[in-house]
């Protein structure tokens, strides 16, 4: 249990300092383009990951893979959306909840069972995520109606994603994360492809992009796609973790744990962007590190 606990921690420690890089160039140019260069450089990662850690590749593995993929990148492209919609460090802990509560109740109902220590734990990461998305002030609470919604779409559809690579048959290495990154980058090829025979050069999606202005100088097209690729390759790392971990650990503990990306998220955006951390926040942080003790010890 000790190592699939801090695999999965170091996946989720991954996944935040991802979705910070991925937040910050969504702030900066159209949503399915990063997405798509983020894609890309996972797959670059995890085409290399493939090759270091083999395993069989079956119709079972290739299907967990195309599923996870379909609902990954809906996740994935809401969730940047989000995170450029509204504060990083106030969105990001709601989100990280309900990706960890989808996969937890799918193992309830399929009979998963823990000692009374792994659920205390478990239910500790769930009030963590909970305090981690607690503001420093109240006038700090607004968030509207179109950010609220993406977030939502986003923790189910990430949670989802995390249930189809679990699925996926043992042996199966690190092919379904593979399979699951190509899936989306083919659909998100298609999508693009489609908004420029239909736009020109206009890729903006007002529900996913609102009406941000678009990056137009060399230097911060030149930044933005450093940070989409630098989330991308970072991404790639965490989910070949995260098949890892499944793949020697319950789902409901692996699940919980990669919920805790919001500690690395809300850190670089507090050293990053300056954004406050409230008492609740920090006293989440202490929550979620004790959290991953009792998951260690049950």
């Amino acid at each position: 249990m000790l190592l699939v606990v801090l695999i999965s921690v170091a996946s989720s420690l991954l996944y935040g300092v991802s979705d910070f890089l991925g937040a910050l160039a969504a702030r900066r140019s159209p949503v399915l383009v990063v997405t798509a260069l983020a894609y890309l450089f996972a797959t670059l990662a995890l085409t290399a990951g493939v090759l270091i850690v083999p395993g069989a590749w079956t119709s079972a593995s290739i299907l967990a893979g195309v599923a996870a993929g379909v609902s990954a990148l809906v996740g994935f492209t809401t969730f940047y959306a989000a995170m450029a919609a509204g504060p990083i460090s106030l969105l990001s802990p709601p989100i990280a909840m309900l990706e960890s509560a989808v996969p937890i109740a799918v193992a309830l109902a399929l009979g998963e069972r823990l000692t009374g220590v792994g659920w205390l734990g478990v239910t500790a990461a769930i009030g963590a995520a909970l305090l981690l998305g607690v503001p420093r002030e109240a006038r700090q609470q607004g968030v509207d109606l179109r950010a609220l919604a993406l977030s939502t779409v986003a923790g189910v559809s990430l949670g989802l994603s995390i249930i189809a690579l679990d699925a996926a048959p043992a042996g199966s290495g690190l092919g379904p994360v593979l399979v699951e990154v190509v899936s989306g980058l083919l659909l998100l090829g298609l999508a693009l492809l489609v908004l420029v025979l239909l736009r020109g050069t206009r890729v903006r999606v007002t529900w996913l992009d609102g009406h941000g202005a678009s990056v137009d100088s060399r230097h911060h097209r030149s930044r933005t796609a450093l940070l989409a690729a630098s989330a991308g390759l970072v991404l790639g790392v965490a989910n070949a973790l995260l098949m890892l971990a499944l793949r020697d650990g319950e789902l409901s503990v692996v699940a919980v744990v990669a919920g805790l990306y919001p500690l690395a998220t809300i850190v670089l955006a507090r050293v990053v962007l300056r954004e406050r951390l409230s008492r609740s926040q920090g006293v989440g942080i202490a929550l979620a590190l004790a959290a991953c003790g009792l998951l260690t010890a049950g």
